[in-house]
């Protein structure tokens, strides 16, 4: 397999996967930040142990793509920097729901621990104006820490790829626009 098909031009064969693309700069975590995100946490596992059912509540995870159309994915929101980050603020979208699925998933761990396990992840580095996870290196949470709502979000440019039946065309990623604007290498199978 060929990561990139050097004698494809970005022509009408080649597919545009348009997205946004964040301009935020990186600045040292506030501790009032992270304070913050203790207190929400705090608070998400306490409603968790009123919540009926909890096991029950949580749906799969959504189907994450795989093979080329992964790739595409991977390209398009490296591109991005990040741009719908910029909602998860101090709370990363966090939720009873969230801690259901974390509890489940770790029964070895008490309430204390996965509350560790978000706060020794809250980067020392952060992108001003976005989530509190949203590091130099993109997400410091692992798909299986995140959000329902992170962990199946894509952005109208990438969902309509997603869901579109052209997984084989070249794909040429462009994020921003005017004079930010950046695109990718031509990505072919």
């Amino acid at each position: 397999m060929r990561r990139h098909n050097v004698d494809a031009l970005a022509d009408d064969t080649s597919l545009p996967v348009i997205v946004p693309r964040s301009h935020k700069v990186l600045v040292p975590t506030s501790s009032e930040r992270a304070r913050r995100l203790r207190k929400h946490l705090i608070a998400a596992l306490r409603a968790l142990r009123t919540m009926k059912l909890p096991e029950r509540s949580d749906p799969p995870p959504p189907t994450e793509p795989v093979g080329f159309v992964a790739r595409v994915a991977q390209t398009a929101c490296t591109l991005c920097k990040g741009w719908c980050c910029k909602g998860g603020g101090d709370h990363a979208y966090l939720d009873e729901q969230t801690m259901a699925r974390v509890r489940r998933d770790r029964p070895e761990l008490d309430a204390r621990a996965v509350l560790m396990l978000y706060i020794d992840r809250v980067p020392r580095d952060g992108y001003e104006g976005s989530c509190l996870f949203h590091g130099s290196q993109g997400c410091t949470l692992t798909r299986s820490l995140r959000s329902d709502v992170c962990n199946s979000y894509f952005c109208a440019g990438l969902a309509s790829y997603l869901s579109g039946d052209d997984a084989t065309s070249p794909v040429v990623v462009i994020a921003g626009e005017g004079n930010a604007m950046r695109t990718s290498p031509i990505l072919a199978l």
